[in-house]
């Protein structure tokens, strides 16, 4: 019998089949690596971000500074076109004694010191309009400026000033403003921006206000344009620098068409375009930024130990001549000491953003942070020394001085028609440490992420 062996079978052992997909934990621990990883990404891109806006801004500002500092340039080496008035027999400046007087200088030396200070103030009037920091500076016309000559009887009080530059009326033009021509016909019985003798200044804030034909485009202008336009002072600094840029040639077109769009905007909405940075902040433009702690302005050093640390200030390069009033040792010589505090220094024009955190920090013509609301009646030519003595210089009893180092943050005396004002004894014509004119730096922790174009080599 033929028996058949039956193959044993090995047993197999079945396992439970998973079923598909991930479990909780599992998923889990994907989202947290999938949002680790996003937050990592979105922080790089951020950063990334950020680096970009800064180097544009640190570009842009370097450029339009050196550009700015050219015109001053310019305006430093240039040839002055002055206007005079007639001259007026009954204006004589009696005896040299008060603001400025000869002292032990001979009567030929007071003399040329005295066209040396027409000239400086007539450089500084002209940068003024050249390259204008507020609204005040193209609304008012040029200053009338005092200086004396000898006459076989004493001295002759005379009269001059700039004649009107064509930027300043190109940038007007673009503005909407009345060009000098226009301004001149429509004063009646004077030519304020072509005759000196009108103190046009004077003429132009009258009252706590700017006056007709002078107050286009203010709260006090009757004319409506139809596009209902107020020149506020919010951000009047950058507008002022729009129309700077688009006046200005630069290797054979405007300075304005090599800004991007996204530089140019008008975020105050009074229909006057800004120039903005990387982060669509209007950017604060300061023409002589006194009171600037920055490498490239050799200011008023209180920590320093000696004073000739304290005060290693460059020269002016508009006054080669010390014609300053300033240096005037033998009438201003009052404390504190050395007089080298008072002497004017080398102020580049400053270009600021605020970076970051939207802060600028300083002292500006119209800054809503700080409530440092400067009067919107200043600008450089709108500053006089008050006659303190017995003895007139002319029949007017101020002298128009434009001065960037004027202390803007001493409450001025007004006058008559709400001019500034010097102090008596003259203390902040003088001044010229930090904290005087415009830019003083209020809050350093504020301002410690500002990008200026005084950072770079200018």
């Amino acid at each position: 019998m033929q028996t058949q062996r039956k193959a044993k079978r090995t047993p197999q052992r079945t396992t439970p089949r998973r079923a598909g997909g991930f479990t909780l934990v599992e998923l889990l621990v994907v989202l947290t690596v999938m949002v680790s990883l996003a937050g990592m990404l979105t922080y790089a891109l951020a950063s990334a971000t950020t680096d970009a806006r800064i180097k544009r801004t640190q570009a842009d500002v370097l450029t339009i500074g050196q550009l700015l500092q050219s015109r001053m340039n310019e305006v430093s080496l240039s040839k002055v076109e002055l206007v005079y008035a007639p001259i007026n027999p009954a204006a004589t400046a009696g005896s040299v004694g008060g603001l400025g007087s000869a002292g032990a200088a001979s009567p030929a030396a007071f003399e040329a010191q005295e066209r040396s200070r027409l000239v400086l103030a007539a450089r500084r009037d002209l940068i003024r309009m050249v390259i204008p920091e507020c609204r005040a500076d193209l609304l008012y016309p040029p200053a009338s400026l005092q200086f004396r000559t000898r006459i076989p009887s004493g001295w002759q009080a005379n009269l001059a000033q700039v004649k009107p530059p064509s930027q300043w009326n190109r940038m007007r033009t673009l503005a909407g403003l009345d060009s000098a021509a226009t301004l001149d016909s429509q004063v009646a019985a004077n030519n304020p921006c072509t005759d000196p003798s009108v103190d046009a200044i004077a003429a132009a804030y009258n009252g706590g206000a700017f006056q007709p034909p002078f107050n286009r485009f203010t709260s006090g202008d009757p004319i409506d344009d139809g596009a209902g336009r107020e020149w506020t002072r919010t951000n009047e600094s950058a507008e002022c620098l729009y129309l700077i840029l688009a006046t200005t040639q630069l290797f054979g077109q405007k300075a304005i068409d090599k800004l991007p769009s996204t530089s140019i905007g008008d975020t105050d909405g009074d229909g006057f375009p800004e120039i903005l940075d990387a982060w669509g902040v209007p950017y604060e433009m300061i023409r002589n930024p006194a009171g600037i702690s920055a490498a490239a302005i050799k200011n008023f050093r209180p920590a320093a130990g000696t004073p000739a640390d304290q005060y290693p200030s460059d020269p002016d390069p508009f006054d080669f001549l010390l014609a300053d009033w300033r240096f005037d040792s033998a009438n201003f010589s009052t404390p504190p000491t050395p007089p080298q505090a008072y002497h004017p220094f080398y102020l580049p024009p400053v270009v600021i953003s605020a970076g970051r955190d939207g802060e600028f920090g300083i002292r500006r013509t119209y800054d809503p942070e700080t409530s440092q609301d400067v009067g919107d009646y200043y600008s450089a030519s709108a500053i006089q020394i008050t006659n303190n003595t017995p003895t007139p210089r002319d029949p007017r009893v101020v002298y128009r001085y434009p001065d960037p180092f004027h202390d803007v943050s001493i409450s001025p005396v007004p006058l008559g028609f709400n001019l500034i004002e010097v102090p008596p004894n003259n203390i902040s014509i003088r001044t010229a440490r930090e904290g005087g004119g415009l830019g003083g730096t209020l809050d350093r922790g504020a301002a410690g992420d500002n990008i200026t174009s005084l950072d770079g080599d200018l």
